[in-house]
């Protein structure tokens, strides 16, 4: 039999310096990398954050605290608030490092505590990213915890589920071994009830928890998810007015509304889809916000409020589409603002506006399965709205379009226009072609610098007349 000696005897000298039959990893390596992602120089550069989980994973740690850590600081970096684009966002997701990221948390799924679920799902909210296999299990936690949650959590809970568009219709996933899950549409619901309660309780106890911020999010994903007549099962009253009533109440005067940030967008836009799809609690909810918070957000809603909210950036779908569009000398209007035709603005941007009064929309969230795609909760309201106002709401579903070759994308593009009778300006045609800038001629007839010269300047009206 071999001895260790005599191995060690054939080793390198470099082998030798460190223990290489130590299957173990030091027990350090979690605070190390944890103390890492912490710092100031990873803290926001998303390439450093995946560096520091690629050094951890590859030193043979699996650590949920340092997936966790790792999963939330990206999300939080393409948070509503960052400088980054759409683009970077779905570079990010594609990212190699990034896909095994999420693979190696769904492996840890059941190391996780119910307490990170609201965490996870807004880093996944904010990433645009669907991971369908862990779903299920933070899905499966917040039902789970549900009366334990805060306000808070509450609140983001709801309106991460429905940004990811799981709120309000059947949502049933596919397993990695072929199966499917069970339903979890009356999740979103289930929310809403919670905070119902929440929202009586603080009826008593105003120092019960949740700010203008929460109320105002929360409000907005029962319009993000189109359960606008869920009742708090106590006195089964609507939900949606409770939550206008907690959010007014805490804004005291102008100072106040416009210097809350978000919840000027959330209440506003609450405001004008209640008014669009005209619920049963319509004047329930026109009446919960005070007169003077409406008009103020009415102002204030073109110049202080919607640039800041709109996606900035580029979108690398939303490219594509340009092109076919250009290939197919199909006019369309990017990035079109609509309404209802009496409107005195808009409040709303369709990813593209054909005519005759036709949208079409971008979709890169990832399917819930195989040939089964679901638009994000933002996209599915803004198509809600445009049909409701009298569009034609056409969606590109980004796990269908990236398979097609570029002669496909034309051909597909040219049967939509079919279908939907799209008229062509042969007038803005004329208007938007463009024209040469440079003098066309032929190589070595070129018109040389030096042949030029210096007209003499007209004389000034003093020298000619003296």
């Amino acid at each position: 039999m071999v001895s260790m000696e005599a191995l060690r005897a054939r080793q390198p000298k470099e082998l030798l310096q460190t223990d290489v039959f130590r299957t173990v990893p030091p027990h350090d390596l979690t605070p190390t990398d944890l103390a890492d992602l912490a710092s100031a120089q990873v803290l926001t550069d998303p390439a450093k954050v995946l560096d520091v989980y690629q050094r951890h994973v590859s030193s043979g740690g699996a650590d949920s605290a340092v997936l966790i850590r790792a999963f939330a600081q990206l999300g939080f970096l393409f948070d509503p608030n960052s400088f980054f684009s759409t683009a970077d966002r779905q570079l990010l997701t594609k990212h190699k490092q990034f896909r095994s990221l999420a693979h190696d948390l769904w492996k840890v799924r059941h190391e996780l505590p119910d307490a990170v679920a609201p965490l996870l799902l807004y880093s996944m909210a904010c990433m645009d990213y669907r991971c369908v296999p862990l779903l299920p299990h933070l899905l499966d936690a917040v039902e789970r915890s549900l009366t334990n949650f805060r306000v808070e959590a509450l609140s983001l809970l709801l309106h991460s589920i429905a940004s990811l568009g799981l709120g309000g219709e059947q949502v049933i996933f596919d397993e990695v071994d072929g199966s499917r899950t069970r339903d979890y549409g009356p999740l979103c619901a289930m929310v809403i009830q919670e905070l119902g309660r929440r929202a009586l309780l603080e009826e008593d106890d105003p120092d019960s928890g949740g700010s203008v911020h929460d109320w105002s999010r929360a409000a907005f994903g029962v319009v993000m998810s189109g359960l606008y007549d869920v009742s708090e099962t106590a006195n089964d009253y609507p939900v949606l007015p409770l939550l206008i009533v907690r959010a007014c109440e805490q804004l005291q005067d102008k100072s106040e509304l416009e210097q809350s940030g978000w919840a000027q967008f959330f209440l506003y836009q609450t405001l004008y889809c209640v008014d669009v799809e005209k619920p049963t609690c319509e004047e329930a909810v026109k009446r919960a916000m005070p007169m003077w918070i409406q008009e103020l957000l009415h102002h204030r809603w073109l110049d202080s409020i919607v640039i800041h909210a709109q996606p900035q950036g580029a979108d690398q779908m939303q490219r594509d589409v340009d092109m076919c569009l250009q290939r197919t000398n199909t006019q369309a209007l990017l990035n079109c603002s609509f309404g209802r035709e009496w409107d005195e603005q808009h409040c709303w941007f369709a990813g593209f506006m054909m005519e005759p009064k036709v949208a079409l929309e971008c979709d890169s969230m990832l399917p819930l399965g195989p040939g089964r795609p679901r638009p994000s909760g933002w996209v599915g309201l803004k198509s809600r709205i445009a049909r409701k106002i009298g569009l034609r709401v056409v969606t590109l579903h980004e796990c269908f379009w990236a398979h097609l070759t570029e002669d496909q994308k034309d051909e597909q593009m040219l049967r939509i226009r079919a279908q939907v009778g799209y008229t062509h300006n042969k007038e803005m045609e004329q208007r938007r072609k463009k024209i040469r800038q440079k003098a066309h001629t032929y190589k070595g007839i070129e018109s040389k610098r030096s042949d030029w010269t210096r007209q003499p300047a007209p004389p000034s009206d003093e020298a000619a007349f003296t």
